[in-house]
C-alpha cells in the first residue's frame, strides 16, 4: 500500500522555516474537499501562516495532491507512538485541526504531552459513535478530555461530545462547513466544462445518482430504462462512492439495453447521442456533475452506509431526493424535508416512481429546488465561526517561535 512509511513509521518531510503553521487532518475524498475551504478562509486571512495537510486514504491523499499544490501533504501515522512522535517531530505544527470525528489515544496523548493544542472541527458524533464511546468510557474519556476545542456542527453533537469527556467550556456549535462548502453557480467553468465534455446540451433532461452504492446502480438504471421510452430526452450520469467499484458498476449497467460510456474514455469530440448512461469513474468531482442534474438523487442512502452529502445538490437548486437511512447527516436532513427542499424515498422499489412523477411535473423538482438554495444560504457562515475559534489557538509569529522552541527542547 502506499504512504506505509509514513503510516508506520511516521517518515514524513521534516517543515523547513518557523511559520506558524496549522496541520489539518482530513480522512478521506470528502473531509480533504470540506477542509479545503477552511484553509482557503486561513489562508486569507493570515497568508504568512503555513498549512500542511495530512489524509488517511488513498484516493484522499491523491486529491488533497491536486488540491493544494505546492503544500505539504502526506499519510497521517498510524496511531503508534513511535510513528505519532516521529511525524509531529517533523511537522513542528501549532496546532492541529481534526475533521469531523478522527481521535486516536496515541495522537491525542502525545499532542497533550508536547504542548499542541488539538481541536475538533465540523465535529460530529453519530448515535452509533457515542455508543461505542460510552461502553469503552474508561479507556476514551481520557482522550476526550484532553482535545482543546471541539467546533460541533449542532448542539446535539455538542452534547455528546461533553458527555464523553470533553470540558463543556472547550464546546461550542459552529454549524456544518458543508453549507458553505458548495456552489451556487451551475454555470460555473467547472460545470460547464463537464457538460461540453459529455455532450450534455439544454434540451437533455439529466438526472444524477451520486455516491451510490450496490445495488442503487442497477435500480436507478432499470428506472431509466423505463422512463426514457416516454422522455427520450432523459440523461443518466451514475457516480459510484469508491473507486474499486468502478469497473464493476460499469460491466453491470452496460448489460442492460442502452448505451454506457465511462467518463474516463470520453473526449471533447463525444456526441451527446454516443451514450445514454454515463459512468463517472473519476476522483474528486462529483461536486461539480451535480450542477449539471435537475434531478438528484444521492446515493448510499438505501443501504449500510448511512448517507452521503446532499447539500451540494441542493445548494445548485436540483430536485433532491436520497434514501431512508441518512443517520449521517440527520441534522441537515431534518433541514431539508421541514423545509420541504427535499424529497426521502421510502425504498428503492420507489424510486421509479418518484423519477416519473417529477417527469411529469417538473415545476415541482424547480420550487422544491429554489427552497434547497434558500436552505443552504440561510445556514451559511460556518467557516468563518470556525475559523474564528482556530485562530485563538494561534500566537502571533513570536510566540509561536518560542513555543516550538520549547516543544523541541
Amino acid at each position: 500500500r502506499r504512504g506505509w512509511g509514513e503510516k508506520l513509521l511516521g517518515r514524513v518531510p521534516r517543515r523547513v522555516g518557523d511559520r506558524p503553521c496549522l496541520w489539518l487532518h482530513a480522512v478521506s475524498v470528502g473531509e480533504v474537499n470540506l477542509l479545503g475551504t477552511l484553509i482557503e478562509e486561513i489562508t486569507r486571512r493570515h497568508p504568512d501562516w503555513e498549512c500542511v495537510v495530512s489524509t488517511t486514504t488513498d484516493t484522499g491523499h491523491a486529491l488533497a495532491l491536486r488540491k493544494f499544490p505546492g503544500m505539504s501533504v502526506f499519510f497521517c501515522p498510524l496511531d503508534f507512538s513511535w510513528a505519532v512522535r516521529r511525524t509531529m517531530r517533523n511537522v513542528d505544527a501549532d496546532l492541529l485541526v481534526l475533521g469531523e470525528l478522527e481521535v486516536w489515544p496515541n495522537l491525542i496523548a502525545i499532542a497533550a504531552q508536547l504542548d499542541l493544542p488539538v481541536t475538533v472541527v465540523n465535529g460530529r458524533l453519530s448515535q452509533k459513535s457515542f455508543d461505542g464511546y460510552r461502553k469503552l468510557s474508561r479507556l476514551t474519556r481520557p482522550m476526550f478530555s484532553k482535545l482543546s476545542l471541539v467546533v460541533a456542527q449542532s448542539p446535539e453533537y455538542a452534547q455528546r461530545f461533553i458527555e464523553c469527556g470533553v470540558q463543556a467550556d472547550r464546546v461550542c456549535v459552529g454549524g456544518s462547513l458543508k453549507f458553505d462548502n458548495v456552489s451556487f453557480d451551475a454555470k460555473c467553468s467547472q460545470v460547464r466544462s463537464l457538460a461540453q465534455l459529455a455532450g450534455v446540451r439544454d434540451e437533455h433532461i439529466v438526472w444524477v445518482v451520486g455516491s451510490s452504492q450496490d445495488p442503487e446502480e442497477q435500480v436507478a438504471c432499470q428506472a431509466f430504462i423505463n422512463a426514457r421510452q416516454r422522455f427520450p430526452s432523459l440523461k443518466l450520469i451514475v457516480v459510484p462512492r469508491h473507486k474499486e467499484r468502478f469497473e464493476d458498476v460499469y460491466q453491470q449497467l452496460a448489460a442492460n439495453p442502452v448505451q454506457v460510456r465511462r467518463r474516463s474514455q470520453i473526449d471533447q469530440a463525444l456526441d451527446a447521442g454516443q451514450w445514454d448512461v454515463l459512468v463517472v469513474d473519476t476522483i474528486g468531482e462529483l461536486r461539480w456533475w451535480w450542477g449539471l442534474a435537475q434531478l438528484a438523487l444521492v446515493g448510499g442512502s438505501f443501504g449500510s452506509r448511512n448517507g452521503q452529502n446532499m447539500l451540494e445538490p441542493a445548494a445548485y437548486g436540483s430536485n433532491v431526493a436520497f434514501g431512508p437511512k441518512t443517520s449521517n447527516f440527520r441534522a441537515i436532513v431534518e433541514l431539508l424535508l421541514t423545509a420541504e427542499a427535499a424529497e426521502c424515498i421510502p425504498s428503492l422499489e420507489k424510486i421509479e416512481a418518484w423519477l416519473l412523477r417529477h417527469l411529469d411535473h417538473p415545476e415541482l423538482g424547480r420550487a422544491q429546488g429554489q427552497r434547497a438554495q434558500q436552505l443552504v444560504r440561510l445556514h451559511q457562515g460556518s467557516i468563518a465561526r470556525t475559523v474564528d475559534q482556530l485562530l485563538l489557538f494561534l500566537p502571533h509569529h513570536q510566540c509561536a517561535t518560542a513555543s516550538k522552541h520549547t516543544r523541541a527542547a
